[in-house]
């Protein structure tokens, strides 16, 4: 099985959200008690971004959920740093509960929220977890070597790579490691980011990340896979040469912003087949499906 398209892309579109927004997309990804659940994007009328969730069986049809359940006013403790909107949520099952990375946008430039959940009706907002400018945070499944890990881009203007750090709690992070840098002269060459948590294979860790690469008067953005030890995670075993998905539909070419396709979540199935939840130009929600084992094999 290579990777294939959703015959109905888009699965979602602005018109399916039950309230007035600008647009839907980037949505974080998992599993609930036999849902699939999206939890998506949703730029507001005032142009900043709240979380709302979407659930489906079927994973293809979904249905909105009447009201955000999360908002940057909800963030009291650290309301500061996310005045400006929350964004691109990532989602990690760590023994029993949900734990939620995102992105919170103020004056004070990106930085990494972490909230916790046991329901999706609940949360508890640890507040940031990084310092800015700081994004495309995902964290690992399981602690490795007795330590929580998670993957981040540190946005220094002067670098875009993506980098390991590790912690006792979840909340304290230290212990840094690069972990990968843009190919130059590639698809990815301007900057690149995780894009989902962790999935643990027989080979390795397997995780999405995005590359960018400018493109006349704006950027193309493209999804990549890597594949890391098991036991030692910031070394690479494996990488795509050449993008899995990339701009192409006119659904991911054209929207609020041109030539995106952008995933922060995925979900392997039992019988090893993927779900890829992506969003296209910034404007919808869109899926794709393959296999682990392709995935490995184009790594290798």
């Amino acid at each position: 099985m290579a990777i294939h398209r959703y015959k109905n892309n888009p699965i979602i579109v602005k018109e399916n959200v039950p309230f007035n927004v600008n647009s839907v997309f980037n949505p974080g990804v998992t599993k609930y008690r036999d849902e699939y659940l999206l939890l998506c994007r949703v730029e507001m009328p005032n142009g900043r971004s709240s979380l709302v969730l979407a659930r489906s069986k079927d994973g293809y049809n979904f249905k909105v959920d009447a009201l955000p359940v999360l908002t940057p006013e909800m963030h009291q403790n650290c309301y500061d740093y996310v005045k400006w909107g929350i964004e691109d949520v990532r989602i990690t099952l760590i023994e029993n509960k949900y734990y939620l990375t995102y992105t919170g946008y103020s004056k004070y430039m990106p930085l990494v929220i972490l909230t916790e959940t046991e329901d999706f009706s609940n949360f508890i907002i640890h507040g940031p977890i990084s310092e800015p400018s700081n994004k495309n945070c995902a964290l690992f499944p399981e602690k490795i070597n007795g330590f929580y890990w998670k993957i981040d881009r540190p946005s220094a203007e002067s670098r875009k790579d993506i980098w390991l750090s590790q912690s006792p709690d979840l909340l304290h992070w230290g212990k840094y490691k690069f972990l990968a840098e843009p190919f130059q002269g590639s698809w990815e060459q301007d900057k690149i980011g995780s894009s989902s948590p962790p999935i643990k294979t027989d080979e390795g860790w397997l995780m999405l990340y995005h590359g960018v690469r400018g493109f006349g008067l704006g950027s193309i953005y493209k999804i990549g896979v890597l594949l890391l030890d098991l036991n030692e995670p910031w070394k690479i075993k494996g990488r795509t040469k050449a993008p899995i998905l990339q701009p192409e539909m006119e659904y991911e070419r054209v929207g609020d912003v041109m030539n995106v396709v952008f995933s922060c979540g995925w979900i392997k199935e039992d019988n090893g087949d993927v779900k890829i939840y992506y969003s296209g130009a910034d404007t919808n929600i869109c899926l794709a499906e393959t296999s682990i084992d392709f995935l490995l094999s184009v790594c290798k």
